[in-house]
């Protein structure tokens, strides 16, 4: 793999995601359960106010994620004493920012983030999980139904396969692709007026610029970076913001 190739994929990667992400690729391992991290004091203090009482199904998701989830590759064993800090919560304070009643498509939703952590934080919003893998479909399907969460629908598929089937408030994703390359394929997803919330990671500044001629091509504002749960976790979570023209 050349300097290069290694640059694209930290880029890809947003604040929260790891190496142990994409070394556990493909992999179906059959490694000890874990437990569940405790929260500590602070993440606790940011869980109930970003779950609220449904906090418990938080936990429950969390549950899954360090077991049936790190046998299904789709996160790494080390991942599990910062599940809560670096994953769910990194992902769930995205939750405010939604607009109430709304749709949303998590494109790429591979271990549910954010799409689980948010049809869990926001009861009122409707969650689309676009994911291509069978494996992960079957994983997040198990988990939906095991959790009860009726805001949710799960397409398998690629976004640029399902564009005729989503029309979307907010289109998210999270450790997907570069800028360059998501934003062509999630445009397409979103309504007249609809908004790209795109988690990201140091390098969002580079990749914002490497991608100005996709958001001019497909009519997007000038995006905005957010730093999201600043009062809230020890390291905000990087949101690129933009709407249609």
């Amino acid at each position: 793999m050349t300097e290069q190739d290694r640059g694209v994929q930290d880029a890809d990667r947003p604040q929260g995601a790891s190496m142990e992400d994409a070394a556990v690729e493909g992999q179906e391992g059959q490694p000890e359960q874990q437990e569940r991290p405790q929260l500590t004091d602070s993440e606790r203090a940011a869980a109930e106010q970003l779950f609220g009482d449904r906090l418990p199904l938080a936990e429950r998701f969390v549950d899954h994620l360090c077991s049936t989830g790190i046998e299904h590759g789709l996160l790494g064993p080390r991942e599990v004493p910062r599940m809560w800090s670096r994953h769910v919560l990194n992902c769930a304070v995205l939750g405010p920012e939604l607009p109430a009643g709304g749709d949303v498509a998590d494109v790429g939703s591979g271990a549910g983030l954010p799409g689980i952590a948010l049809a869990i934080a926001r009861e009122d919003v409707y969650i689309t999980l676009i994911e291509p893998m069978e494996r992960r479909v079957d994983w997040l399907g198990e988990v939906v139904g095991d959790l009860g969460l009726e805001n949710v629908t799960l397409i398998r598929g690629r976004a640029e396969e399902v564009a005729d089937e989503v029309m979307a408030d907010v289109v998210t994703a999270r450790a997907v692709s570069a800028l360059k390359k998501l934003v062509p394929l999630t445009v397409p997803l979103l309504a007249e007026d609809g908004q790209l919330m795109l988690l990201k990671g140091r390098s969002v500044d580079q990749e914002i610029e490497a991608a100005s001629k996709a958001f001019s091509k497909h009519r997007m504002e000038q995006p905005e970076v957010l730093r999201l749960g600043e009062a809230l976790l020890e390291e905000p979570t990087t949101v690129v913001r933009c709407r249609r023209r």
